[in-house]
């Protein structure tokens, strides 16, 4: 009778142990894909933050040079040392002798006043902003943003380009690995095929 008891002992103790088993494997189940998307949700407004900045730094860089930056060295050096233009434009008439018609005649004119400069890194990014994050993929343990610029044809023009990709794999680095593959996407801003610089996050 004693030995029966005590069967009967183990062989609930071993169903509750079942059953709590059971229950953590269904919570863990549940939970996996909530945490990784309240994680990843975290981790990708960081990262479109970042390639906001590039594009930014990226169309000052256009403006001063009419190009876009190939690689983040030639970005960050203009960012930090360059100077934007201030200027005014005025338009005016001016009279001139017109020896066709043998007549004074006005003509208009516009004039380009140079104002003076300001610095680009202080017009586009707040103070104390470190310009060496821009190349860096955050969360991925250094990796660098993908970045690379060009020319393409768009009907009878060539425009200039640029592309930032930071991929799904680095942003989303240490998270599960089947969840990132399947519920994630690489962030990209600007193309290489279109002449666009929006995210593909917009």
């Amino acid at each position: 009778m004693k030995n029966k008891f005590e069967m009967e002992k183990k062989i609930k103790i071993a169903l509750w142990i079942t059953i709590v088993g059971l229950s953590y494997l269904l919570y863990s189940v549940i939970m996996k894909p909530i945490k990784f998307n309240k994680e990843k949700l975290v981790r990708t407004n960081k990262v479109i933050d970042l390639l906001k900045d590039i594009r930014k730094a990226q169309v000052a860089f256009k403006e001063v040079n009419r190009f876009y930056a190939t690689n983040f060295d030639e970005l960050i050096s203009l960012i930090d040392t360059g100077k934007f233009t201030i200027v005014q434009r005025r338009d005016d008439e001016i009279r001139f002798y017109n020896k066709l018609y043998r007549e004074f005649q006005l003509k208009d004119t516009t004039y380009i006043d140079t104002l003076g400069f300001v610095s680009i890194k202080d017009s586009i990014f707040a103070d104390n902003y470190d310009l060496n994050k821009l190349r860096y993929i955050p969360y991925s343990n250094g990796s660098e943003i993908k970045l690379s610029a060009g020319k393409i044809k768009s009907g009878n023009l060539e425009v200039e380009v640029f592309e930032a990709i930071a991929p799904k794999n680095e942003y989303l680095k240490n998270l599960d690995k089947e969840l990132i593959k399947t519920s994630a996407k690489d962030l990209i801003v600007g193309s290489m095929v279109s002449a666009k610089i929006n995210g593909n996050w917009e």
